[in-house]
């Protein structure tokens, strides 16, 4: 079982997204696969038209809060989620003190069930961030091709090794940077690239996810690119990403 955040302090980058289609996809191929909602907006049980109020299932408030019990909800065949919702924002800036409470049933094998989990997290540089990025596995940022969103990612990297510095005994890895809502058309864009992949090397991901409007629109209609055509770009796109996931995964673990 292996757990991998989503982090990035810059909202609009496709966090959700990103944890949402790469879910489906793994779901889709066999791998049991939970999704940890650490976002008091809750906008992953919105996009999966769950309900991200329900009392039938445990939620990511009562993991902060020490439940011994863990009962995710069912949204699929291999595809569960743990949600969140606004009563969240009472840990937003909490001190993580005696290590992560999410890692603790990692640890005590709550989440044993699972191939793959999945942590969103907000768009803040917050104890919930510092509590999915000490639980992980993986971390993975993702930002938007643009000066003051890769601006972002720095910040996010300065505070996944703060983070790293000051809760004893964790260590993820750096899955790398993400670009998604790439328009490759744009006259900047290709310089960008060039200065980006000088700043980050094999840290930015080869799978680049394109600016398009079924992306974008999908949330509305309650889609993911599993709904899409086996020809959408989407799909494709994202496919690939998931493909490069799983190989950077498997690198680490034949590495460690």
């Amino acid at each position: 079982m292996k757990i991998i955040s989503i982090i990035c302090q810059k909202g609009g980058v496709g966090k959700t997204t990103t944890v949402v289609n790469l879910s489906t996809i793994f779901s889709k191929n066999g791998y049991k696969t939970l999704i940890i909602d650490l976002d008091p907006q809750g906008n992953v049980s919105t996009y999966l038209n769950f309900d991200k109020n329900t009392n039938e299932v445990t939620n990511s408030i009562q993991l902060l809060e020490g439940t011994t019990e863990v009962y995710p909800g069912e949204l699929s065949e291999n595809l569960s989620i743990i949600p969140s919702n606004k009563e969240i924002v009472r840990h937003n800036e909490e001190k993580i003190i005696g290590g992560s409470k999410i890692r603790k049933l990692k640890q005590a094998g709550f989440f044993n069930n699972f191939d793959f989990v999945f942590i969103d997290t907000p768009p803040t540089m917050s104890s919930l961030v510092q509590e999915g990025i000490a639980a992980s596995d993986y971390y993975l940022i993702p930002t938007k091709p643009e000066f003051l969103a890769v601006e972002g990612v720095a910040q996010a990297m300065n505070f996944a090794k703060t983070t790293l510095k000051n809760i004893p005994n964790i260590n993820p890895i750096f899955l790398g940077v993400l670009l998604n809502q790439v328009e490759k058309k744009r006259s900047s864009y290709e310089e960008f690239l060039t200065e980006l992949e000088y700043l980050l090397g094999d840290r930015l991901l080869k799978t680049k996810i394109s600016h398009l409007t079924e992306i974008a629109d999908s949330p509305f209609y309650g889609k993911t690119v599993i709904d899409f055509s086996d020809e959408s770009k989407a799909k494709i796109e994202f496919n690939k990403l998931a493909e490069e996931i799983i190989e950077r995964v498997e690198i680490n673990e034949k590495i460690s």
